[in-house]
C-alpha cells in the first residue's frame, strides 16, 4: 500500500475524495482504510486491521462526522484545503470549547440478594433442566469518588461491548453460573427492573471478583451511564478517565483462556524474568495469544488500562483444571503469584506490561521473532521501557522525549466507533485541559489529523521550531509521524520518573497565532560562563557546595554585582522545606539538586540575567543554568560567551483539579528581538536547559514561538 501512494499520490487524493464526498465504492474505502496503517507508525494485526477497515468505510461514510485523514500526508490534507496547514489549524481554534461537567459524581451497582426475575418464570439451561436461582438484581447507588477519598471503593469494568470469540463459544457455560440472567434497577423511580446490556458472561466474571475482592460497588459503562441521553454521554466521554484513575479496583477482562500447565508455568516464568533460552519461542507464542484479544484493539480500554495506572489488574480465565496448580504458586512469603480468585489469573497490568516489554526488546533483533515482537509491543509496551534513551547523558534519568506522540499514535491505531472520541481520550490520557467541542467539530466535517495537531499545541506540546535543526517532521508525513519527529527531544529530568517530569515541561497559557505560539514567562540573557571544576567534599569542609557556591559568589569570585544571587541562594537554602510537595518549592529543589550535582562534576554553569524589551537587561544576574554535553558554550576570543538567551516559566495547578498538570518550561533559545513597537520577541528552540532561577516579583512577559517552516507551505 505504501508503494502503491507513492507512485500514484494522486490515488490517495482520490480515494480520499470519494470516502469524504460519500460515495458508494465499498472496494475504495476499504482501501484507504488499510492505507491509514501504512502510514501508522504501530500498526495492529492483519486481522484486526480488516476488523477496523470494515468499521471504517462506514463510519466514513456518515454525514456530520470528523474526517479521519490521520494516514494521509499532511501535505495532501494541505492542498486538499487550499491553504497552509497553519491557516487551517488556527480556524479549528474557535471550536476550543470551556471544560464543564467534571466528575462531581457516579453512579454504580451492587448484587441485591433474594430477587425474583419480573415474568416470575423460570429459564432452562443448556441440559434442558429448570434453572434454580437464575435472577440476579443489581440496584443503583450513588458515590462521590472526587469530594470524598472512602467512596473510591469500587470496581472500575475495562472490557469490549462485542463479544470475543472466546465468550461466544462460552456464552452458555462461561467462565461462571450457568443460565443466570442479570437485571438492573430502571433509572425511572416506579419502573420495572430491566434486563442488564451487559452480556451474562461478564457479569459472572465481574461478581465473582466481586465477592473475593470483598467490594460490592460496580461501575460498567453500558449501564452506569445513561445511553440515551446524549448530554450525559458527552460528559462521561470527558470525564471517564477519572472513573478509572479513581477506583480502587479497576479491573480489565481479557478472554485468552490458559488451558494447560505448560502456559501457567510459562507465564509465571515470564513474569519473574526467568525464562529458559528454550522456551522463549513458546513465551513469545503465549504473549502473541495473550495481546490477540479483542480487549487490546480498542481506543477506549488503552485510556482505562492508561489511567488506572499502577492499581490496573488484568483478569485472564484459566481452566478448572489448574486452580490448584495456581493456588501452589506462591511467593517466598506465602502470597499468591496469580491472585487467589477463582478462576482467574490476576496480573497487575503494570508487572504484564513491563516484563512483555523487556522480553520482545531481548528478542527482536533476531529476525525471525521480529514481526510478532513488534505486534506485541504495539499492543502492550511500556512507555518507560521503549522511550528510555540507548546513552543517557550523564547525571540525568533514562528518557529525554515525551511520551505525547506515542499515546496520540497508540489512541490512533486502534479501533473506535466515533471518530471525534479519539480527540477526548487523547486529552484524558495526556492530561490535556483544552478541548475541542466534538459536536462542533463533527457537524463541519473537520480534519481529525488537524484537530489533533491544534489539541497538541494548545495544551502547550513543545515543538522544535529552529529552522537550523534538521531531520525533523515534514510535509511528506502524516500526524503521527510529524509530531513525533517534530517533539522537542532534548528534556533532561531531574528525577528518576522521567515521563512524569516531562508530561509536565509545557508553555503556560499557550495560544495560536498567524506568528505562531504564543506563551508567558521569563527571558534571560545568558551571561558569564563559571568553570568551577568538580568540587568535592573534603573531611574538614563545613560548607556545603552550594553554599561555597554562594560565597564565591558573593565576594565576586565568579564578577561583580553577584550578591543578589548569592543572596537568593542563601536565603533558599536557610528556608529549603523538609518536604517539598509538589509545588514551587519542589521545581526549585530538583533544579537546587541539578546545580549541586553539577558542581560535584565539573559542569559549566551560566549565569543568567533578565532580558524582555519591557524590562530591559538586569544589571545583576538572578539565574545559574547548567552545561550539558549537547551546549555550544564556548568562550570566544574575547574571553566572553556568545550570545544566547533562557526562556523560563512555571504554572501550578489547584489542589482540587484531579486531571490538572503543574507546568514547567526551561529552555535555551535564539531570540529574535522586536524592531517594531508592539512586537513580541521571536525565540527559537535550541534545547531544554535546567537551572535554578529567582524570578520573584517580576511579571510573565509574552513572547512568541515562530512556526516551524514546514507548516507554512
Amino acid at each position: 500500500m505504501q508503494l502503491l501512494f507513492s507512485f500514484f499520490p494522486f490515488l490517495a487524493e482520490f480515494l480520499f475524495d470519494v470516502t469524504h464526498l460519500q460515495f458508494a465504492i465499498l472496494p475504495l474505502s476499504h482501501l484507504f482504510s488499510v492505507a491509514y496503517y501504512a502510514y501508522t507508525p504501530r500498526p495492529l494485526s492483519a486481522v484486526d486491521l480488516g476488523n477496523w477497515a470494515a468499521k471504517k468505510s462506514s463510519s466514513m461514510s456518515k454525514n456530520n462526522a470528523v474526517v479521519n485523514d490521520t494516514s494521509l500526508p499532511l501535505g495532501q490534507i494541505r492542498n486538499r484545503n487550499r491553504s497552509s496547514i497553519v491557516s487551517s489549524v488556527l480556524a479549528i481554534q474557535k471550536y476550543v470549547a470551556p471544560r464543564e461537567n467534571r466528575l462531581k459524581s457516579l453512579e454504580c451497582l451492587s448484587l441485591v440478594n433474594d430477587f425474583e426475575e419480573p415474568s416470575g418464570k423460570r429459564r432452562r439451561v443448556a441440559n434442558g433442566s429448570v434453572a434454580s436461582h437464575s435472577c440476579k438484581y443489581l440496584r443503583r447507588t450513588p458515590l462521590n469518588p472526587v469530594g470524598r477519598r472512602d467512596e473510591r471503593e469500587y470496581i472500575a469494568v475495562s472490557y469490549t461491548w462485542n463479544p470475543s470469540k472466546a465468550e461466544e463459544q462460552k456464552e452458555d457455560g462461561g467462565y461462571g453460573e450457568a443460565g443466570v440472567r442479570y437485571f438492573v434497577e430502571s433509572r425511572r423511580s416506579s419502573g420495572p427492573p430491566l434486563p442488564s446490556r451487559v452480556r451474562d458472561v461478564v457479569w459472572d466474571r465481574v461478581l465473582n471478583y466481586s465477592e473475593c475482592v470483598g467490594c460490592e460497588k460496580i461501575w460498567i459503562d453500558r449501564e452506569c451511564i445513561d445511553q440515551e441521553d446524549e448530554a450525559e454521554k458527552e460528559a462521561a466521554i470527558q470525564n471517564m478517565h477519572l472513573v478509572y484513575h479513581l477506583s480502587d479496583f479497576p479491573i480489565a477482562l481479557l478472554t485468552h483462556r490458559v488451558d494447560t500447565d505448560r502456559d501457567l508455568d510459562l507465564l509465571v516464568d515470564l513474569m519473574f524474568h526467568v525464562v529458559d533460552a528454550e522456551d522463549k519461542p513458546a513465551v513469545l507464542k503465549l504473549l502473541e495469544d495473550i495481546t490477540s484479544d479483542l480487549w487490546w484493539t480498542r481506543a477506549w480500554t488503552f485510556q482505562e488500562d492508561y489511567k488506572a495506572s499502577v492499581r490496573m489488574e488484568f483478569l485472564l480465565p484459566h481452566s478448572p483444571d489448574l486452580e490448584l496448580r495456581k493456588k501452589t504458586m506462591q511467593s517466598k512469603s506465602g502470597d499468591p503469584l496469580l491472585g487467589n480468585i477463582s478462576g482467574e489469573i490476576c496480573i497487575k497490568s503494570t508487572d504484564f506490561r513491563r516484563q512483555a516489554t523487556e522480553f520482545c526488546l531481548s528478542l527482536r533483533e533476531r529476525p525471525e521473532y521480529s514481526d510478532a515482537c513488534d505486534k506485541i509491543l504495539q499492543a502492550a509496551a511500556k512507555y518507560d521501557i521503549l522511550l528510555r534513551d540507548e546513552f543517557p547523558q550523564m547525571g540525568t534519568y533514562a528518557s529525554s522525549r515525551s511520551m505525547s506522540p506515542m499515546i496520540l499514535a497508540n489512541i490512533g491505531a486502534r479501533g473506535i466507533t466515533v471518530e471525534s472520541d479519539r480527540l477526548a481520550i487523547a486529552a484524558n490520557c495526556t492530561g490535556y485541559t483544552t478541548r475541542l467541542d466534538a459536536r462542533a467539530l463533527n457537524r463541519d466535517g473537520c480534519s481529525l489529523s488537524l484537530s489533533i495537531l491544534a489539541l497538541y499545541l494548545l495544551n502547550g506540546e513543545i515543538m522544535e521550531n529552529n529552522p537550523k535543526h534538521t531531520d525533523l517532521g515534514s510535509t511528506t508525513d502524516n500526524i503521527f509521524e510529524y509530531i513525533s519527529k517534530q517533539s522537542l527531544g532534548t528534556f533532561q529530568s531531574p528525577v528518576s520518573q522521567s515521563l512524569t517530569f516531562i508530561k509536565s515541561c509545557r508553555f503556560v497559557e499557550p495560544g495560536m497565532t498567524p506568528e505562531g505560539i504564543r506563551t508567558r514567562g521569563h527571558l534571560w540573557k545568558l551571561g558569564r560562563i563559571i568553570r568551577p571544576g568538580p568540587m568535592t567534599r573534603v573531611k574538614y569542609r563545613t560548607l556545603s557546595l552550594l553554599d561555597e557556591l554562594a560565597t564565591n559568589l558573593q565576594f565576586g569570585k565568579y564578577g561583580v554585582g553577584c550578591g543578589e544571587l548569592a543572596h537568593l541562594l542563601c536565603q533558599w537554602l536557610y528556608e529549603r522545606p523538609m518536604s517539598q510537595g509538589d509545588g514551587p518549592r519542589a521545581w526549585q529543589g530538583w533544579m537546587m539538586d541539578e546545580v549541586e550535582k553539577a558542581l560535584k562534576e565539573g559542569k559549566a554553569l551560566r549565569l543568567g540575567h533578565f532580558a524582555h524589551p519591557a524590562d530591559g537587561i538586569g544589571d545583576n544576574p538572578r539565574a545559574i543554568f547548567i552545561d550539558s554535553d549537547r551546549s555550544d558554550w564556548d568562550d570566544d576570543d574575547d574571553g566572553e560567551p556568545a550570545p544566547s538567551y533562557a526562556f523560563t516559566s512555571m504554572w501550578f495547578a489547584r489542589g482540587d483539579q484531579l486531571d490538572s498538570l503543574n507546568k514547567h518550561v526551561s529552555l535555551e533559545v535564539e531570540a529574535d528581538w522586536p524592531v517594531a513597537e508592539g512586537r513580541l520577541p521571536r525565540l527559537y528552540t535550541k534545547r531544554w536547559l535546567n537551572g535554578i532561577c529567582f524570578f520573584q516579583g517580576c511579571p510573565l512577559r509574552p513572547v512568541v514561538f515562530p512556526w516551524p517552516s514546514a507548516l507554512l507551505e
